[in-house]
């Protein structure tokens, strides 16, 4: 596929996309979300909405890109390209003061800043980091 191929393309799926991201932006969570405790509430829960985007990321990566030792070129040029610009995103953002964060970090220092309580998913990252089941954290 040549560039101006590839534009069309791109053009064709973010006009695909549209009517979805129409969709996403009026769901009724927006209108739900009304006071400070509702938005403390709503990023005590989606946190792990955040954490597990990051561990499908790293499945994705792990599946369609080189991550073995030794490595080797594996999967499709542009899904590893695209994975792996992802992952650099996800993994290691802009903190705005000249440093780097992942989202799932940023995200729990948001919560913070808030005043949301961050034991649930500090405890699960805990059990997790620890080999331990997570089956009734929840």
């Amino acid at each position: 596929m040549n560039a101006m191929e590839q534009v069309q393309a791109l053009e064709r799926l973010q006009q695909s996309l549209r009517p979805l991201r129409a969709q996403l932006f009026e769901h009724e969570i927006y209108r739900s979300i009304k006071t400070q405790d509702d938005l403390r509430t709503f990023m005590e829960h989606h946190v792990f909405a955040v954490w597990d985007f990051m561990s499908l990321l790293k499945a994705l990566q792990g599946r369609l890109t080189g991550v073995t030792i030794p490595w080797f070129p594996q999967g499709d040029r542009n899904a590893r390209r695209l994975i792996n610009e992802i992952v650099l995103e996800e993994e290691s953002d802009e903190d705005g003061e000249g440093g780097y964060i992942s989202h799932f970090e940023l995200y729990r220092a948001a919560m913070a800043q808030r005043g949301a309580n961050t034991s649930r998913i500090d405890a699960f990252i805990g059990r997790l980091s620890q080999g331990q089941p997570t089956d009734c954290m929840l």
